[in-house]
Order: C-alpha cells, then structure tokens, then sequence
C-alpha cells in the first residue's frame, strides 16, 4: 500500500464495446492497482457480445453503465461525467494497466511543486502487446526524441507521442474545456489533447505504465481513421503558432520538413500535401534574395579580379 500526502481519488474509465476477448484483463489490472484510493467505471457503449454479462460479474466492485452505442467519445464522456474523482484514467477495454501505473503518477505528482499538483497532466511511456499478451515493441520516447524539447507542451502532441491510456488528466481539464468530440470515432483524444496541452502543465514519465494491446480489430486501421486524423493534422498545423512551430523544431523550415516526412510515412497524405506546399512557399520567399545576391555577385567578381590583377602588377 502506497502512502502519499497528496492521494486524490482517481476515477478510471473504462468503454467497452465488444470487447469479451479482452476485457477481464483490462477491468482487472484497474481493480489491482497498488494505488487504493481509486475507482472504476466501466462503460458498455452497446456491445452486441457478453460484454454486459461479463460486466456484471464483477458486482459492487465497479461501477457501471450501459447506453445505446454512440462510440467511445460518448463512452467516455458519460463515465468522465459520472466520475467522482479528481484526476481521470482512462483505459481502453483491450489495454492492460501495469500493477503500479496510478502509483507511479502519483508519486510523480508528489514530488511536484504544490501548485502545480491539481493541474498537471501526465503521460509516460508504454509497451505494445499482442493477442496473447505478449511484448512485441518497446517504444522508448526519450531514446528518440529530446525530453527538454517538452518545454514547448505541443511538442508530443505534434510528434505523435501521446498513448491516451497512459494519461493521468486532472478533472477540471474537461469541466473547462469540453469533453471528447461525439462526431469523432477515432481521433477524438488527439482533438482532445490538442486543446489540453496548450493550456495545462505536462509531465512526462520514462517509466512504462501501460500494455497496448495491437489487434486488426481496431478502428485506428480503417479509412475512416486515415480521413479524420488528416482533418485533425490539418487543423492542429493551421492552429498551432509559429512560435510552437520554431520551439518544436527550430525553424519553420524544419518544421514543415520533418512534419512532412511524419505525415507521408503514417499516410496522412493531406496533412503532408499542406506542410510541402508551405514549405515550398517558404523556398520560393528564401530563393528570390539568394538570387538576387548571387546576380550581384555575378556582375561583381570581374570587378574584383581587375583589382587583384592591379595589386599584383604593383607588387
């Protein structure tokens, strides 16, 4: 049992839909946290399997809701909204929490200045899994990519650094700022965490406090997730300062660049379209001075080399 002076109760969300393959795994990596002072919400958003049955059997244990399916936006809205506690967890139904994740987090957030305990949010690294549970990648951020680089707190969110389930989101966030996008089936957390980190501190963890589960069940390998997240990177590029922009990469130019590698590798190819065309415009607005200069060059060198010739004649 960990101890802390500072121990808010977490509430962890959990939406289901059609998950019965999975679920018992997730719902019991949260009810065997180190960290007691927690509770659990699970959310069946329509599920036509045994989900429900197998929500059900764990009794006064969790607590849980049943709606008509809506998709996890709406999953996770109502349990955010019937949560009790201060900070918010969420947990995809095919993911696994490691034993000690909200102890971790809270430890961190112990050891933070007190003002700024109710407001941070953190995320940390995560391990991939497969059906059988077994690790099969280890992402390693900090290996990567530079941590003092987080200063800019868009900067995970415009490099694709964030994992939702590892996030540990102080409750206010979304009494603030709104919750998860209903019209969004699969990028409603990246829409989310847009809005969050330009306005809230954020904490990163190199600990690994998460299992990602990756199966061909899951929403994030179909058109309609290529479609919305080419919306959603079109409007974070368009909305996001060039001051971030510069802080992130260290010019506009670098940033366009490598924004446009990123985007053609993962196949957000309007996203890609937009950072190569302002990249291009950037080329153009740099060519015409550097042409002009080269032009005076140009007409200057024979000048200069009549009057090396006369320094050496004198010589």
């Amino acid at each position: 049992m960990y101890k802390f002076m500072f121990s808010p109760l977490i509430s962890i969300i959990i939406p289901v839909y059609n998950g019965s393959k999975y679920m018992k795994e997730a719902v019991n990596s949260a009810l065997n946290q180190a960290y007691k002072h927690k509770e659990v919400i699970v959310v069946d958003d329509g599920s036509t399997d045994d989900s429900w049955q197998i929500i059900e059997s764990y009794g006064q244990n969790i607590r849980a809701f049943r709606q008509k399916n809506g998709g996890v936006s709406t999953a996770l809205n109502l349990g955010i909204k019937q949560a009790k506690g201060e900070y918010i967890s969420w947990l995809s139904h095919d993911d696994v929490y490691v034993p000690n994740k909200l102890s971790k987090q809270i430890e961190a957030l112990n050891n933070l200045p007190v003002e700024k305990r109710g407001g941070t949010i953190l995320f940390s690294n995560y391990k991939i899994i497969d059906l059988n549970s077994k690790v099969i990648e280890v992402p390693a951020i900090e290996k990567v990519h530079n941590l003092s680089k987080f200063s800019c707190s868009l900067y995970p969110v415009l490099k694709g650094l964030i994992y939702g389930c590892t996030l540990l989101i102080p409750k206010k966030c979304f009494i603030e700022n709104g919750y998860f996008d209903p019209g969004l089936r699969t990028s409603q957390d990246y829409d989310l965490w847009f809005k969050f980190f330009q306005k809230y501190p954020i904490h990163f963890q190199t600990d690994y406090l998460l299992l990602s589960r990756r199966h061909s069940e899951q929403g994030t390998f179909s058109q309609r997730a290529t479609d919305e997240s080419n919306t959603l990177w079109l409007k974070m590029l368009q909305e996001t300062a060039d001051s971030d922009k510069i802080a992130i990469d260290g010019s506009l130019q670098n940033f366009y660049l490598r924004n446009y590698l990123q985007m053609k590798r993962v196949g957000y190819l309007e996203a890609a379209t937009y950072s190569k065309k302002q990249l291009n415009s950037m080329m153009k607005f740099l060519a015409e001075p550097i042409f002009i200069i080269q032009q005076f060059w140009n007409q200057l060198k024979p000048f200069l080399a009549k009057i090396l010739r006369v320094f050496r004649v004198l010589s």
